[in-house]
């Protein structure tokens, strides 16, 4: 009788250390999974940084030369327009500056994978910053100023509808106007 019961111990024992070794590997691999997806979205979020940087500072400077500056009185004052559909992301170009991304339409971009594509959802605020790089709102200076921060949330969308990430990784620039 103690024979079995110190066996079915044992056993017991032992099947305890194996569910926690397999979990301990899921944990693992969830995090190894999460890291590969963290990158992802940040690669997802420099390129569309890449694409906001690539335009004109201000509508007051679209089409300027170089020598022809604008001055930072001629610049859109805040509260910037919210909602416009840029479609720079596959489409037709509807956002010619930094500020017409504020509180954009939320854009999908695709992240390519050997076997398929992996979407991601991308949301954009703009804000103009003080020479501290603190934001207007916050105090310090008034707006408009020559420098707008960028900030771009990016989170894995998936057809069920749920994400991987718990929460999108978020990744900020501030662009300066020369």
């Amino acid at each position: 009788m103690q024979q079995t019961l110190l066996s079915f111990a044992a056993l017991l024992v032992a099947t305890i250390l194996s569910f926690n070794q397999i979990q301990a590997s899921m944990q693992s691999r969830k995090q190894a999974v999460r890291a590969e997806l963290e990158q992802m979205a940040l690669g997802v979020a420099m390129q569309t940084m890449e694409v906001i940087r690539a335009r004109a500072f201000d509508a007051a400077t679209v089409g300027r030369s170089s020598e022809n500056r604008a001055s930072t009185s001629e610049f859109t004052s805040p509260p910037f327009s919210t909602g416009n559909h840029c479609q720079v992301f596959g489409g037709g170009d509807l956002c010619d500056d930094v500020d017409d991304f504020h509180e954009m339409e939320p854009a999908t971009v695709e992240f390519p994978l050997p076997e398929s594509n992996m979407d991601f959802e991308v949301q954009a605020e703009v804000h103009y910053v003080c020479s501290d790089l603190q934001r207007v709102d916050k105090g310090g200076c008034t707006a408009p100023t020559p420098r707008k921060e960028v900030v771009l949330k990016v989170q894995d969308q998936r057809s069920d509808g749920r994400s991987r990430l718990p929460t999108p990784i978020r990744y900020s620039e501030v662009i300066a106007y020369p």
